[in-house]
């Protein structure tokens, strides 16, 4: 064969080749590309809490660990020690993080051991306020918490504020999973919220019970004026502290019998 010939043929064999290539790129299904492009438009977004504040708050825990042991009797301050221990060493080794993930359709809250779940669709309103994030819940109650600067210590440690963009992503997440949400889901998404709100109001109110008891047994008379006023003014706090979380579980007792009864 001559070589001008040779040449037409693989001309004509490279012209069938991309043709091909063409036609099989057309029918391939759109679907894909589409989940494809989904999936990077909502990616699960994660605010962690720095080191800085990390140390801080088990500095913290330690501190409170110190004061239990002085200043109350064995008997309750051993026990007190160890929770406080536990709570710190939690601390230390879980850092706390703020999660939206828009294809699970959750915002979790995580503060060391625990973990707080809310369903992006039963959000109901965002408020940004500097670094504390403020939602409402369809099924009743507001959750705030600290992204992540809350004192004039956090500001000279250099912390962080980044409620603005955690309002913004939680929002926006929660307005996708409302205009996906089922009607049918909705009665058993709340009647969940409803029956949980009784029993973080009771445990908050043994909480307060708890510190009422304990400014009783903290320790007044020391041969130190020193000491002595310490333990006047953890006493007088404890006391209050207690009261007011006794007062508040009332009132969330109270105010939610009444918007069942309405």
């Amino acid at each position: 064969m001559c070589p001008w010939c040779e040449r037409g043929a693989a001309s004509a064999l490279l012209a069938v080749i991309r043709t091909t290539i063409d036609v099989s790129a057309a029918a391939r299904p759109r679907g894909a590309a589409h989940g494809v492009r989904h999936n990077l438009l909502v990616p699960i977004q994660r605010w962690r809490c720095p080191v800085a504040l990390q140390v801080k708050a088990v500095v913290l825990v330690a501190a409170w660990v110190a004061v239990a042991g002085v200043f109350f009797p064995l008997w309750f301050g051993v026990p007190v020690m160890v929770v406080l221990g536990a709570w710190g060493l939690g601390l230390a080794v879980r850092s706390g993080e703020v999660v939206v993930d828009p294809d699970a359709g959750v915002l979790v809250f995580r503060i060391g051991p625990l973990a707080r779940r809310v369903r992006l669709a039963d959000v109901t309103a965002v408020q940004a306020d500097g670094a504390k994030v403020s939602i409402a819940r369809s099924g009743g109650g507001e959750i705030s918490v600290y992204a992540w600067r809350k004192s004039r210590l956090d500001q000279w440690l250099r912390i962080p504020v980044v409620g603005g963009d955690v309002a913004h992503a939680i929002s926006r997440a929660a307005a996708a999973a409302q205009a996906e949400r089922a009607q049918p889901a909705e009665g058993s998404v709340r009647a969940g919220l409803g029956s949980r709100q009784p029993l973080a109001a009771i445990l908050l109110g043994l909480t307060g019970v708890l510190a009422v008891a304990a400014a009783f047994l903290v320790r007044i008379g020391w041969p130190s004026p020193v000491m002595t006023a310490l333990g006047a003014v953890l006493a007088l706090g404890l006391g209050l502290f207690g009261l007011f979380y006794v007062l508040f579980a009332l009132w969330l007792l109270l105010s939610g019998r009444a918007a069942r009864r309405g």
